[in-house]
């Protein structure tokens, strides 16, 4: 994973996890791997893991069993909140910064559906 300066570790992490989490990389309900185990993967401290996962423990994203260790939470509306999240983040990054070059509503709806339609021909 290559980390990005301006932004702190830890919530690179968070979202790293949660992506993880609403690919289904980690399906609901799942034990997570160990905090020493992501430290490895993710050539980190496991100081800056644990932090990114307290975040998301106090998110109700992930839960810990006492003596088991971290899971997915089994609750789906959870995850379909972060979806909602970034795609919302997503949309907001992009119409702020459509805006700026004077784009009018209409205008940003036409070019978003044209962009969806050479999507799909290049995957046809």
């Amino acid at each position: 994973m290559e980390y990005i300066e301006n932004i702190p570790i830890y919530l690179q992490i968070k979202d790293y996890l949660e992506e993880k989490i609403i690919t289904e990389s980690y399906s609901l309900g799942e034990q997570m791997p160990s905090v020493r185990q992501l430290a490895l993967e993710l050539a980190v401290n496991s100081n800056t893991v644990q932090k990114a996962l307290k975040v998301m423990i106090e998110e109700g994203v992930i839960i810990t069993l006492r003596g088991k260790g971290n899971f997915v939470t089994e609750n789906a509306a959870i995850v379909e909140e972060l979806k909602n999240q970034i795609v919302n983040e997503t949309f907001d990054s992009a119409y702020d910064k459509l805006h700026l070059l004077k784009m009018d509503n209409q205008e940003i709806t036409n070019s978003f559906s044209n962009y969806v339609k050479q999507k799909e021909k290049k995957f046809e």
